[in-house]
């Protein structure tokens, strides 16, 4: 089977697939993508054309050998389509929201549709805010700086606010910090499938976290302590400082913390 497009839909559904005994392919234009499970990855490859001759798909690629299999599942994304819903008869072509969600008087927009992320729980929180300001009630605006995202494999890939790379292209000085879940307490008790890290992204010039990632077992459990963490801005000595249960995969966030000093100390 080939699974083309290595976003969380492609990366979880070829996981299922290869354990269910298919051999899967996946092929995705960027040139990064995490591999797993036995899974043949092509990064970095663009499709020219998909044909099928009546018993097995062709993908013609745009540079290198043809890829065939007998089943096609493809995962490239989606975009939203605002095209005939009447935008124009409140003059507008395009939905851009204000920080309660608004597009124009009287109407109000959540969803994919936003740009702010396809996940469901950005909607949920959406529309909390937008049904207050119908409703007339004081809300707080949104704000999108610690949106969680996780991808439901195995491992489980969590992270929240920016990247490193994100962080360094906004001119942030950046401290990163990581440890790995193998050699944390409750990783070594967990044994196999105990695969995973955390990864914290600090502004060093303000000591607060702006990114993390947590890859684990459960991954998007232990996320929400990281969420927390970036959505309030709280001082990394605060962190450093919590008293962390033992033994869960939370330790780890100390473990990186501790991490993210050496590398301070380290620092010119």
């Amino acid at each position: 089977m080939i699974v083309l497009g290595g976003g969380p839909v492609g990366l979880e559904f070829a996981q299922i697939l290869r354990r269910f005994g298919a051999a899967v392919t996946l092929v995705e234009q960027a040139d990064r993508l995490l591999a797993a499970d036995l899974i043949e990855v092509r990064a970095g490859a663009a499709v020219r054309r998909v044909s099928h001759d009546g018993d097995e798909f062709r993908l013609s690629m745009v540079d290198g050998a043809p890829l065939t299999a007998q089943r096609l599942l493809i995962a490239t994304g989606r975009k939203t389509n605002v095209d005939g819903i009447g935008l124009n008869t409140v003059g507008l072509s395009t939905v851009d929201t204000d920080g309660r969600l608004r597009v124009a008087p009287g109407l109000w927009a959540i969803g994919d549709i936003t740009g702010q992320g396809q996940f469901t729980h950005v909607a949920t929180y959406q529309a909390r805010i937008a049904a207050a300001d119908i409703l007339g009630q004081d809300v707080a605006p949104a704000d999108y700086r610690a949106v969680p995202r996780v991808v439901f494999t195995d491992p489980e890939l969590g992270a929240v606010g920016l990247t490193e790379d994100q962080a360094r292209h906004q001119g942030i000085r950046v401290r990163t910090g990581t440890a790995s879940i193998p050699e944390s307490a409750r990783g070594w008790l967990h044994q196999a499938g105990n695969d995973g890290l955390i990864k914290l992204v600090a502004d060093a010039d303000r000591d607060v976290l702006v990114g993390a990632v947590s890859a684990g077992p459960i991954g998007g459990d232990v996320l929400g302590l990281l969420t927390v963490a970036v959505r309030a801005q709280v001082p990394l000595h605060l962190l450093r400082n919590m008293i962390y249960a033992y033994p869960t995969f939370h330790r780890a966030v100390e473990d990186a913390l501790r991490d993210l000093d050496l590398t301070a100390a380290g620092t010119p």
